[in-house]
């Protein structure tokens, strides 16, 4: 199932690797959105609001173990791309040790400050309850969603992006079902459509195990004890923690912007949801092209083909500026539909906010598209401390947004935020990828294996 992307046409080897990629991250998206709706419908708008309040938290942690998984894969890649296979079974005994550990700490610091991170956003007192709880269950399951995600990243590091999907396929759909038992058929509530999440992954996560196990046979935890180096350890997290504080600092300025919403009120915190799940859902396609290029990019470097990284970029750009165009289109059109999806089509204040947050950001999708390419093309390149400074930027400008934005425009000054941190993360990456061309184009020139 193993492939290699350093061979072939290369838009033709990303757009191959990145449907499977595409059609996984929009079921991974199934699963809060399938959270959203069922308890928005069951429930009522305040379960909605206290459960997407809690966006930004999750992503402080949970991104913050899944940037990490997407770190540690990038040297499995590249060792893959050179074709030294014991190399990568060295580095997968040891990820899966630095996954075990980290998963557990995360555990303990997480629920222990559930509390503390709900007070600090002011989260109102009618949906404070609904995000505690939903939290709670949610950080439970922390090991579940890192290991998942390590499995997933280590198959896509081997160029399958196929049995991921397959496997998140399977945890959608299970977590669809799940949903609707536990939240409308039990007492549960919120804390139905956690354990649905946590529960879906889990299995999925045992999916990949298994999967692991029969088709990857050099991938193989015999002898384990003897594989396991510090320095292999520490080389690892070089890469993988500045990814996942990209993850946790970007999260920060969520979070810090969710602050603001909730001092709005309950409709502009419902709309501000519904609005960002939707626009999750519509920003994969660029996302996914954007992920597609941490596996080619670090193949190719393995084996040495730097033009060819180059190239890819150029063609993945195209493609993903022209999904842009048609995705910003659609939010014009179509955005007020969608939400109306979510809370009916009585809900009009927060069909208008929502729609104005939809219709501002999908005229900058142009931006994202640039940001994911380079940004992620850097990460293949191992040069992960450019977009965690990249996340840095994103930070500050979600910080002035929230600040001195929204105080002046309101809620028009909260949908301005997320595309004004496009921007400033835009401007390190585009530096950072054109430093780094000149260095693959002067590479290029050197070698003889570069096509």
């Amino acid at each position: 199932m193993e492939k290699t992307l350093t061979q072939g046409i290369p838009y033709k080897q990303i757009v191959k690797f990145t449907i499977p990629l595409l059609l996984g991250n929009i079921i991974q998206q199934l699963y809060y959105t399938a959270d959203a709706y069922i308890v928005s419908r069951t429930l009522g708008v305040n379960a909605l609001a206290g459960v997407s309040s809690t966006n930004g938290i999750t992503l402080l942690i949970i991104g913050f173990a899944q940037g990490m998984t997407v770190g540690l894969s990038i040297l499995i890649s590249k060792n893959f791309g050179a074709k030294d296979m014991n190399r990568v079974q060295t580095m997968y005994v040891n990820n899966m040790l630095i996954c075990l550990i980290a998963g557990l700490l995360l555990t303990i610091l997480s629920l222990s400050g559930i509390s503390t991170l709900l007070n600090i956003l002011q989260t109102p007192a009618d949906i404070w309850d609904y995000a505690h709880d939903f939290l709670q269950i949610i950080f439970l399951g922390i090991l579940t969603s890192l290991l998942f995600n390590f499995f997933s990243n280590t198959m896509r590091a081997l160029g399958d992006s196929r049995t991921p999907f397959i496997y998140l396929l399977v945890g959608a759909v299970l977590n669809i079902i799940l949903d609707v038992i536990l939240v409308k058929y039990t007492p549960l509530g919120v804390r139905g459509a956690g354990l649905a999440t946590v529960i879906s992954q889990g299995t999925a996560a045992i999916l990949c195990v298994m999967s692991i196990r029969k088709k990857y046979s050099f991938l193989s935890l015999k002898g384990y004890k003897s594989q396991i180096e510090k320095e292999i350890i520490f080389g690892n997290l070089k890469l993988g923690l500045p990814v996942a504080f990209q993850s946790s600092i970007i999260a920060l300025g969520v979070i810090i912007m969710q602050f603001a919403v909730n001092n709005m009120g309950t409709a502009a915190v419902a709309a501000y949801a519904v609005a960002s799940k939707i626009e999750g859902m519509a920003v994969e396609p660029l996302r996914s092209f954007g992920m597609a290029m941490t596996t080619f990019t670090a193949q190719n470097y393995g084996a040495t083909k730097y033009k060819r990284i180059l190239k890819g970029v150029r063609q993945c750009l195209t493609i993903s500026i022209g999904m842009a165009i048609a995705l910003g289109v659609m939010m014009f059109f179509g955005g007020k539909q969608l939400t109306a999806l979510f809370v009916g089509r009585g809900q009009n204040e927060i069909l208008e906010l929502s729609h104005t947050f939809l219709i501002i950001h999908g005229f900058l999708y142009i931006l994202l598209s640039f940001l994911f390419v380079y940004r992620f093309t850097l990460q293949g390149l191992g040069k992960t401390a450019i977009p965690t400074i990249s996340g840095v930027m994103e930070l500050v400008m979600r910080v002035i947004a929230a600040f001195l934005l929204v105080p002046s425009f309101g809620f028009i000054g909260a949908s301005i935020a997320t595309p004004l941190s496009w921007f400033g993360a835009l401007i390190p990456s585009a530096i950072a990828y054109f430093i780094a061309s000149k260095q693959l184009k002067g590479g290029a020139n050197q070698s003889t294996n570069f096509s």
